[in-house]
């Protein structure tokens, strides 16, 4: 991960030359002619606000030839990054430098963010570069960035679309806030570098990556699911294990339930077993050798529920549930009840957890009962892909929805427009369990 003093702007530098970047910083000697290439990230990609090559680093315990995502750091100033070559780039240690404690803080606690503020849609790379820019005013190495006093048109470029922002300012403020007060007790795991370029060019910062990926997950079952992993530098020594570690808490280490999936460099994929149904997990890829572990990034995921439905014939109410769990797109369930005898009540409970999502209940199919709303964290609230607003958490339950009549079948639609959303519901004759 970088972070760039840099980015592309309408303003013209000024007085933020003045701004002492490197005062107090350790110089690695083996990255003093370092080369970068340098292109903007995208969401798509899961990039930073830059995507950056970097090369002709000689061998040392810290920075390597890689690529990695970056960020600016300092907001009115422009950088450029069509493929453009930077030469000469030195590279200084942060870790024994207070001032750089709540920047390297930020980083430290990036999954526990993306837990919190899912990456798409909310927590995108303009939401983490804006904080960036926040925090670096802060500590007097950058100029200041208020996203209360900073109108639509005095944004840099890529945080608008048709000239307003485009990124979600109070998501920006909460993340400052939590940084800024707890960087000074907080523990700080990642450390980062700042980066020297030509005398005419930007100045940077980075934390290099781990070195290994973890794989989306699918095939998610109320107890069971599928990851992996991907090698992207084995480091110098053999890798004796590797697999992924999961938890219902964020960061799970070989410490929490992990699989042992080999050795070697290879790409893996992991079985995860033994999950709770309903329950929200963090997964991340691990591989070990002499250097010691390494993780990955961070990914969640929801078990649904088990389906309840017995497999006999149904002939009392109130044993019959039927249930699913699902994700993005449009679901559409229709369900049998013709067993059930006229004049049974209906009720339902659902969950979208973060992301939201909008549970309609049809009976008879076409006729709607049930409008839930948008569901989910209010995080979202003024996201043009919820019309409306969040009706409400993503938990819920709305007894006697409808009764049944002459017609035998009712219909549930979930509508989940974002990827990485996850939702289930249950819906039971006569009171739920």
């Amino acid at each position: 991960m970088l972070y760039f003093a840099a980015c592309d702007s309408n303003v013209s530098p000024g007085l933020e030359d003045s701004f002492e970047l490197f005062t107090g910083l350790e110089a690695i000697a083996e990255a003093d002619n370092m080369t970068l290439v340098i292109n903007k990230g995208s969401d798509s990609q899961k990039d930073g606000y830059f995507k950056i090559d970097i090369s002709d680093v000689m061998p040392n315990e810290f920075i390597k030839n890689t690529t990695a995502d970056a960020w600016c750091l300092e907001w009115n100033k422009p950088l450029r990054a069509n493929n453009d070559v930077h030469q000469e780039v030195k590279a200084f240690a942060t870790s024994s430098n207070n001032k750089w404690k709540p920047l390297n803080y930020l980083f430290s606690i990036e999954n526990e963010l993306k837990a919190k503020y899912p990456e798409e849609g909310v927590l995108t790379y303009r939401e983490m570069q804006a904080v960036i820019w926040t925090i670096t005013g802060y500590m007097g190495i950058a100029p200041e960035f208020n996203v209360d006093k900073l109108s639509d048109s005095e944004l840099p470029s890529r945080l608008r679309d048709n000239g307003r922002a485009n990124f979600h300012r109070d998501v920006v403020k909460e993340i400052s806030e939590l940084v800024l007060n707890n960087y000074s007790t907080g523990t700080i795991t990642t450390s980062g570098f700042a980066f020297q370029t030509a005398e005419d060019q930007q100045n940077i910062y980075v934390v290099p990556p781990s070195g290994i990926t973890t794989n989306e997950v699918t095939d998610v079952t109320p107890t069971t699911a599928v990851s992996g992993g991907e090698i992207d530098d084995a480091g110098d020594s053999p890798i004796t294990q590797k697999g992924v570690c999961w938890s219902t808490s964020a960061n799970p280490t070989t410490d929490d339930s992990c699989t042992n999936d080999g050795t070697g460099p290879d790409d893996f994929a992991s079985n995860i077993a033994g999950l709770n149904q309903s329950t929200t997990y963090y997964v991340r890829a691990y591989a070990v050798n002499e250097a010691g572990t390494a993780y990955g990034n961070q990914r969640t995921f929801t078990t649904g529920f088990a389906d309840q439905r017995p497999d006999r014939e149904l002939d009392v109410c109130e044993v019959w549930t039927a249930s699913r769990s699902g994700g993005v797109g449009v679901t559409i369930d229709t369900w049998d009840i013709s067993d059930i005898p006229e004049g049974s009540s209906f009720s339902i409970r659902f969950q979208a957890f973060s992301i939201p999502d909008k549970f309609v209940v049809e009976y008879p199919v076409g006729n709607v009962v049930l409008d839930t709303g948008w569901r989910g964290s209010t995080a979202y609230n003024n996201n043009p892909l919820y019309p409306g607003g969040i009706a409400g958490p993503g938990a819920g339950q709305e007894d006697d929805i409808f009764v049944k009549g002459a017609q035998n079948v009712f219909r549930v639609i979930v509508d989940g427009v974002q990827s990485g959303t996850a939702w289930n519901y249950s819906v039971g004759c006569g009171t739920l369990p």
